[in-house]
């Protein structure tokens, strides 16, 4: 049975393109594992997380190396909560963190590796609680693209996987992906676009990337196109017991199915619907490692 990954669409605004693609890979195999387990300890023995992650086990030392440097990064996951009581007149500040333990242990000879995670009640939200605003794809396929560009278009682009458009500024697109300061636009379609068209290219059928440009002098780019052809959803129900009303798709023309269980295409909604303003004050107040 192909294993889903789906979380809640804040996930994405958390930076990782500097991460190395195996700590991705481990990341969101944790992050498939967890869903809908709660708040209960999940455990993982070296096994299970090389099988995941579609890890090889030939290099154990590499893989407890990996775990480690994941283990401080996923630290750095958190969000500050500022209130003020007005009837005390006290301020206070609360930072929230994803996991509410991450715990790993090894042997000297690391021929035994094992972790247990548990998924803070602050933040369960981004795996369990899930509604209209969540990104959806089949682990695999993510495990499988090897750059970080790459890797992180991928996420951005399955929270639109329904629409079959999404474009970004300049600022945006760089800030999106971290790309270095000293990158020309040339550098940019040579070593960011390039690579994002050729892998991701297996997973969104007909994609096109188009840079837009300003009617300035010298035309610059001003932002970047991307376009697909939209992937088909099933039913979409917000919990596992009550059903939800579903709008009609549209029929004229076939589009790309994904590879997934029928669960999840029976839990995938055909629109995205804006953020409430408390998610989006959660959102502008969450601090990103």
């Amino acid at each position: 049975m192909n294993k889903v990954t789906r979380y809640n669409n804040e996930l994405n605004t958390v930076p990782m393109r500097k991460w190395t693609a195996e700590e991705q890979n481990f990341f969101f195999a944790i992050i498939t594992q967890v869903r809908d387990k709660g708040t209960q300890t999940v455990k993982f023995n070296k096994n299970d997380l090389a099988d995941i992650a579609n890890y090889s086990l030939e290099h154990n030392k590499r893989l407890h190396t990996t775990m480690i440097e994941l283990k401080k990064k996923v630290g750095e996951i958190n969000y500050t909560e500022t209130t003020r009581d007005e009837v005390t007149k006290l301020n206070r500040e609360d930072t929230y963190y994803l996991f509410e333990r991450f715990s790993f242990e090894w042997t000297d000879d690391h021929s035994h590796m094992a972790a247990e995670i548990q998924v803070s009640d602050h933040f369960q939200y981004v795996v369990n609680k899930l509604e209209a605003e969540f990104t959806q794809f089949e682990l695999k396929q993510f495990t499988s693209i090897r750059s970080n560009y790459a890797k992180e278009m991928f996420k951005k682009l399955k929270q639109w996987r329904t629409v079959g458009k999404k474009q970004y500024s300049v600022d945006e697109f760089r800030d999106m992906l971290q790309v270095p300061k000293s990158y020309r636009a040339k550098d940019v379609n040579k070593v960011i676009l390039k690579p994002i068209q050729e892998e991701l290219s297996d997973y969104f059928q007909n994609l096109k990337i188009t840079p837009i440009k300003g009617r300035t002098k010298g035309n610059p780019i001003t932002a970047y196109c991307f376009t697909w052809t939209p992937e088909e959803t099933g039913t979409w129900n917000t919990d596992k017991y009550k059903e939800q009303p579903v709008k009609p798709k549209p029929t004229k023309s076939k589009v790309k199915k994904e590879n997934l269980p029928e669960w999840a295409n029976n839990n995938t909604p055909t629109t995205e619907t804006p953020l409430t303003p408390e998610a989006k004050a959660k959102l502008d107040k969450r601090i990103a490692g």
